[in-house]
């Protein structure tokens, strides 16, 4: 003879435990996607004198640097917009020499130097619209 079907019934008080839990859960995963905070891309910049500079794509033209001028390094690494002085976000060897240039600062990288300009930042340190990387 074939036994009954047994049916799974779950109590109304462990059904909206289940779905509170459930509830909990994918609302912990939305706030991690939809958190803001200061990780993340940014335009290549390096802080030098309490300025933060963009770092031009193109290199400088040979020559144009004359490396007896060096006045510094930025030789500390972060991952997000420089916020202390000696500090860049896109490169972590030990140190980048800098030099000044027309307009700027020029920051030697991989053997070639680049354009670093004046960021335009707002009070809380916002990078405003137009001071995107030259």
């Amino acid at each position: 003879m074939a036994e009954p079907e047994k049916k799974w019934r779950i109590s109304p008080g462990k059904g909206l435990l289940l779905a509170l839990l459930l509830a909990v859960a994918l609302l912990a995963a939305l706030g991690k996607f939809t958190r803001p905070d200061r990780t993340g891309d940014y335009p290549a910049a390096i802080m030098v004198d309490g300025t933060v500079y963009l770092v031009s794509v193109n290199p400088l033209p040979a020559g144009t640097v004359d490396e007896a001028e060096i006045t510094g390094c930025v030789d500390s690494y972060t991952e997000t917009f420089p916020e202390k002085d000696g500090q860049q976000n896109f490169s972590r060897e030990a140190a980048l020499p800098y030099a000044p240039a027309e307009g700027g600062l020029a920051l030697l990288h991989d053997g070639a130097w680049y354009l670093c300009v004046p960021a335009q930042v707002d009070g809380d340190g916002v990078l405003l619209p137009g001071g995107d990387r030259p």
